[in-house]
């Protein structure tokens, strides 16, 4: 597993482009070693995307994840705004049960977040994901083995949350 990002900060903006690599197992050349990263206690949601496609639930594909983003934010004394865009793919080849290999972009997820403090005591946040995710999702996400099975994924979901948080 590896990340490489880097931040750009201008003023009350920062621009974070970055690729991160989870290692997986190469279904069409086997190499008989089990090279699949599977990261423990829950720390996804942090780094692939809001929606917790990867690693929470399904566990990882075993193809392994590839992660491009960019992120923007927004941050002043009493607002935060911010946008993250991912790019999913597969880090190594994955088959279906047919023995064809399946194409390894998985989707596209943008993440939108607004942070607003109401007072030094209580803050109210709203947040909403949504995923577009190719036919190759549901054979890493190992929810289908055969084409009929993938054609009855949903291949968009969405998601939105709203918080108040009090800290006395």
């Amino acid at each position: 597993h590896y990340t490489v990002q880097l931040t750009y900060q201008k003023g009350k903006f920062s621009f974070t482009p970055g690729y991160d690599v989870l290692s997986g197992n190469n279904a069409v050349s086997p190499s008989g070693k089990d090279n699949r990263f599977d990261p423990l206690y829950g720390t996804p949601h942090k780094f692939w995307g809001y929606m917790d496609y990867f690693y929470a639930g399904t566990g990882s594909p075993a193809g392994g994840l590839n992660n491009a983003y960019f992120k923007i934010k927004y941050t002043s004394n009493m607002l935060s705004l911010s946008a993250d865009f991912h790019n999913f793919s597969l880090n190594k080849d994955m088959k279906k049960s047919d023995g064809s290999v399946i194409d390894k972009q998985l989707g596209k997820e943008i993440d939108l977040q607004l942070s607003y403090n109401m007072n030094k005591f209580t803050n109210i946040e709203l947040g909403y994901s949504v995923m577009n995710a190719t036919g190759s999702m549901p054979f890493a996400k190992g929810q289908a083995t055969t084409d009929a099975a993938a054609a009855t994924y949903n291949s968009n979901g969405t998601w939105f949350y709203a918080m108040l948080k009090f800290t006395p």
